[in-house]
């Protein structure tokens, strides 16, 4: 078996002087109740770092480490190993540069010299490839692991609102500051609960391990580090105070470095799984903080993201399996440099937002919080942000009209009495700046569409010209606009489907975009140094290479091209792993 050793055997295995597989949990929670708060945060470091190889084995979601998830075994073999490393918010052209850079060894290694249009010597990277929109995380990585939109998955952004439930949900919140769905995304899988399709892991019923993805129903084992820590790290961007540059940037290296630490715990105690996704969220929060965010996130590809991919290879070097397992590397989104300012972040805290025209046009407002009041859910409409998007979600309020009634949100709104008034609000102040100056000039485009029942398909999303809807691909045809790519088809994949209503009765655009400068960029969040969420080029373009030490480039093309087609895009991984593990 090349030292890999049979799983079976490696998942009893027991170090020497560890405390035996049926006491071991016990041990470990005994450990944590006896501890004081400083010193059990001391014993999570040490069990990163190995030293408590016990604990971190069996490990508890709750308190960090890796938990069984599926309880039934895998049903399949896989011919051949498959690892993926998921970059949150690495560009294309970002990693890329990385490569070409020099500077980023461990990549090059694994590629080895390139050649043209995107062959190297045992790897290929596909040149055009592009992310679901809106182009952010939460969205995107439910697309990229399930191979649909997110008008079939359900997940239709960072935080959304499930109007039959009248649940918000934001497991990346972006316009409230509440981290409980953060917390519940680790340690409940809320966002495997929220997916209304399968995943990849139960689409090829393969032993798959999952290290820190957001996406893990159906995987084997799930690794993650304590989730406190990440509850912390994300409230900590939230607030965009995480103090000096260096401090910053340690913060979320620590986290990609530390999963991979425990990782490689795991797979030493375990051995290789047939399907191993490595997910990296350090990139994308560090991005949005840094003041120079493209020059800075190619320097912490070069110097984080690259070494610990290098320590996840040299393991597999190690076990013998190296050359034969197909490697993945595939992002969510790429970055947009923005103004850190309330002026170009539309946010929801003052009277010069987009909450405040909604509530100037006569809708009582969800209150910006996870989880309203019982005496606060008399409202008529609720806002979800995406960065670059904002989805606007409105109740048929003949259901509420008086203060005080809840509203019958199983009913879409009615187009002339609702929507539109929305509609002309957000067109009228992005022409004019009446009633709120500030935002004038902060909108691209408004999107809308004819409203279905609930339970009911919902259609096509079509862009407001002030007077009337029009369909996308009629409005492009006049309005040519190559810098937003392929947007009918990505619109079709966010709106249209049984979950398409997930994405709010209107979608607003902001204005963004590398074409424009950096005064003319605008961003539905608090303030930052870059978003995304758009389709502009910047944003939707991600890298997606398959390499194997074993195969030349050209063979890997040839896999590859014979999957993707004309239309590369994240939807494509799933069919592509389900092709090598036949291989």
């Amino acid at each position: 078996m090349n030292g890999i050793g049979n799983r079976d055997d490696r998942l009893h295995h027991r170090h020497p002087g560890s405390p035996a597989p049926q006491n071991r949990l016990h041990w470990c929670r005994m450990i944590y109740r006896r501890l004081g708060a400083f010193a059990a945060a001391i014993f999570v470091l040490a069990a990163l770092a190995g030293a408590f190889n016990g604990c971190s084995v069996i490990g508890n979601i709750a308190r960090g480490g890796t938990e069984r998830v599926n309880p039934n075994p895998p049903v399949a073999a896989s011919n051949s190993r498959i690892l993926i490393f998921a970059l949150d918010g690495a560009g294309y052209d970002q990693l890329m540069l990385a490569i070409h850079s020099g500077k980023a060894n461990r990549l090059k290694e694994l590629l080895g010299a390139e050649g043209t249009n995107g062959v190297f010597e045992h790897g290929y990277s596909v040149p055009d490839a592009i992310s679901i929109l809106p182009s952010t995380t939460i969205a995107a990585w439910c697309s990229v692991f399930t191979g649909q939109p997110p008008a079939y998955t359900g997940v239709t952004g960072n935080e959304w609102f499930v109007r039959e439930q009248m649940q918000f949900y934001a497991p990346a919140p972006v316009s409230i500051t509440d981290t409980a769905d953060t917390e519940k995304m680790i340690t409940q899988d809320l966002v495997g609960k929220m997916i209304q399709v399968p995943t990849l892991y139960e689409l090829v019923g393969l032993h798959s391990n999952v290290s820190l993805s957001q996406v893990y129903r159906g995987a084997t084992f799930y690794t993650t580090l304590e989730p406190s820590a990440i509850v912390d790290m994300t409230a900590a961007f939230l607030k965009g105070v995480v103090g000096a540059q260096s401090i910053r940037r340690e913060l979320y290296a620590n986290i990609d470095q530390d999963s991979v630490t425990k990782l490689i715990a795991e797979i030493s105690d375990k051995g290789l799984p047939d399907l191993q996704v490595v997910y990296f969220p350090g990139i994308d929060l560090y991005t949005h903080l840094a003041p120079d965010p493209l020059t800075q996130q190619l320097e912490y590809l070069e110097t984080v993201t690259d070494p610990s991919i290098g320590r996840v290879l040299d393991t597999y070097e190690r076990l013998g399996a190296l050359n034969d397992t197909y490697v993945i590397l595939i992002a969510d989104h790429g970055h947009t440099p923005v103004l850190n300012d309330a002026q170009h972040a539309l946010g929801t805290t003052s009277e010069n937002t987009p909450t405040a025209l909604i509530a100037r046009a006569g809708f009582r407002l969800r209150p910006l919080l996870l989880n309203p009041p019982s005496d606060q859910q008399d409202y008529q409409a609720v806002v979800a942000y995406q960065g670059a998007m904002a989805f606007i979600y409105l109740a048929d309020r003949s259901s509420c009209a008086p203060i005080g009634s809840r509203c019958d949100w199983s009913r879409p709104p009615r187009f002339r009495q609702d929507v539109r008034p929305i509609l002309r609000a957000f067109y009228k102040v992005n022409e004019s700046g009446r009633p709120i100056p500030q935002l004038k000039g902060t909108l691209d485009l408004i999107f809308s569409r004819e409203l279905t029942p609930s339970g009911a398909n919902a259609l096509p999303f079509e862009i407001f010209d002030g007077a009337k809807l029009i369909p996308i691909s009629e409005y492009l045809a006049k309005h040519p606009r190559s810098d937003l790519i392929d947007l009918d088809q990505r619109m079709q994949w966010l709106g249209s489907g049984p979950y398409g209503n997930r994405a709010g009765d209107i979608v607003l655009l902001a204005r963004t975009g590398m074409n424009r400068s950096l005064e003319e960029r605008y961003y539905f969040s608090g303030p930052y140094h870059s978003w995304h969420g758009s389709a502009s080029e910047q944003d939707s373009h991600v890298p997606f290479i398959l390499a194997r030490k074993g195969d030349s480039g050209a063979t890997l093309r040839a896999l590859v091209v014979g999957v993707v087609h004309d239309s590369p895009s994240q939807l494509k991984l799933v069919p592509l792993v389900r092709k090598l593990v036949r291989q």
